[in-house]
């Protein structure tokens, strides 16, 4: 087998019906820093692809990690084997070339995580990567709303009743421009460095009613004060973004519009609901009142001696403040 760079139209061979393999959602994000391989076994078939960004930091140093919005690297390879003792041996031999591949990559810092189905990370570790656990929430969806319901937190299913009694309507939204408007100004009045080229092409090219679910919390006097995005799959619904006013927030119109694309999502079949995770102690005691189960998976990191001193002088500074 052998990895080599392939272009977005050669996505369409894979047959995979995963949102984040998928050529409409690469294509979000799809520029001049993005890494799209392909994975060829040796009769020069593709079987499999993985992604990232590759692009400068700080201007003086290179850095690897998942494209803006993409929660992994996409990593998807076609198993034909049956036998439980071949798909181990099949999956150390994909992870062996993706980490070989990278061996061979020129930068400074990688950060690159993996999806939830990539438990064995061996093949990195041997190899003095570091792998670090990370973790997401997923409900079931085949359960009824009162058992997903019973699943939540008290403050959880309190926040929804609030809401509920305080008047305050969700609705489904078409037209987008309410939603990109209070996500928009989450991120500015959160000061996060979002790439705003690559949200347009997520809300206005990508997002579509087989893909995406969007939600928007009103109160008593119509005024947007809450907004939940989601793209989802066959399989999967996973939570992507969100956004409040700040000026107008009620403490429950989030939870309410999340439970809302919680039953939508559940409605057309969809069996998970991932919310993503976060490692931000806040968003995660968030994610976890809504009773999912933790799932982890796991990002590779390596640092050259830049990179490693770039963090050094960077935890210096943050312990002087």
């Amino acid at each position: 087998m052998y990895i080599e760079k392939i272009n977005i139209e050669q996505l369409s061979s894979l047959n995979t019906t995963h949102v984040f393999n998928t050529k409409e959602w690469i294509d979000i994000s799809y520029d001049e820093r993005f890494c799209l391989s392909g994975i060829f076994n040796k009769n020069k078939e593709l079987i499999g692809s993985f992604y990232y960004y590759k692009f400068k930091r700080g201007k003086v140093l290179t850095q690897i990690s998942a494209p803006p919005f993409s929660p992994n690297c996409g990593l998807f390879v076609n198993d034909q084997t049956i036998n439980p003792a071949q798909k181990n041996t099949f999956r150390k031999k994909i992870l062996a070339l993706v980490r070989d591949y990278f061996d061979k990559q020129d930068y400074d810092i990688l950060s690159l995580p993996f999806p939830p189905e990539n438990v064995d990370m061996q093949e990195f570790i041997w190899e003095k990567y570091s792998v670090e656990p990370r973790y997401t929430y997923q409900l079931d969806l085949k359960e009824t709303e009162e058992e997903l319901l019973a699943k939540m937190s008290s403050e959880r299913r309190k926040n929804i009743r609030k809401a509920e009694k305080d008047g305050i309507v969700v609705q489904k939204m078409i037209d987008l421009d309410e939603a990109k408007k209070l996500i928009y100004e989450t991120y500015s009045k959160q000061k996060i460095k979002s790439n705003i080229a690559v949200l347009d092409k997520l809300f206005n090219s990508f997002s579509n009613d087989t893909n995406s679910l969007c939600f928007v919390s009103y109160d008593k006097n119509q005024n947007p004060i809450a907004a939940v995005f989601c793209v989802m799959d066959d399989s999967t619904c996973y939570y992507i973004l969100g956004g409040y006013d700040s000026d107008k927030k009620h403490e429950g119109a989030g939870a309410l519009a999340m439970w809302s694309a919680i039953k939508t999502a559940k409605e057309k079949g969809v069996t998970i609901f991932d919310f993503e995770g976060s490692m931000l102690p806040a968003v995660e005691k968030y994610f976890r009142g809504f009773g999912g189960n933790m799932i982890p998976f796991y990002s590779v990191n390596k640092n050259n001696w830049k990179g490693k001193l770039f963090f050094k002088l960077r935890t210096l500074i943050s312990s002087k403040k």
